[in-house]
């Protein structure tokens, strides 16, 4: 079970893992040693899955987004399977989540430009005949991109103290 220390450290984290345990500890008033501790603990349970850099895709000529929505056929479990197999594989997707509504699967694609799109659509899913159809919505503006959690609410701060 996390404590209020625990929710403060990873809040912290979240904003910025290259943060030392010094400095979060300064901030939330516990000793470094105890911070680090934690910070371990937190890895081996889990609760952190990953310590990754956030590329801004426009650096790396990756200027377009794109959201897809996926309609398949009605399919037997092992085809959605490995269609979603073959969608988590491919690096261009960041994000893709199975969804209720009109659409079977929603798809969050990076790609240079309109054509790279074209090719990643068609390589992944146009030609695939267990995909019914699909939407796509081209981004205009990032206007908040986030994997953030909040795990702290507003009005709840730890208490400095010790440990």
């Amino acid at each position: 079970m996390l404590d209020d220390f625990d929710r403060e450290i990873l809040s912290r984290l979240q904003q910025n893992n290259q943060q030392t345990a010094e400095e979060i500890a300064a901030e939330v008033g516990l000793s470094a040693s105890a911070v680090h501790r934690r910070i371990s603990k937190l890895r081996q349970d889990r609760v952190i899955v990953a310590d990754v850099a956030v590329i801004d895709p426009a650096r790396i000529d990756r200027k377009m987004t794109f959201i897809v929505e996926l309609m398949l056929e009605k399919v037997r479990a092992a085809e959605a399977a490995a269609i979603k197999k073959r969608l988590r594989e491919a690096p261009e997707i960041q994000q893709c989540y199975n969804v209720t509504g009109d659409a079977d699967l929603l798809l969050i694609i990076t790609a240079r430009d309109v054509e790279d799109y074209e090719d990643i659509s068609r390589r992944l899913f146009s030609a695939d005949a267990s995909v019914r159809r699909y939407r796509t919505s081209v981004v205009m503006d990032r206007v908040k991109t986030s994997l953030v959690i909040p795990v702290i609410s507003p009005n709840t701060r730890p208490t400095k103290r010790r440990r």
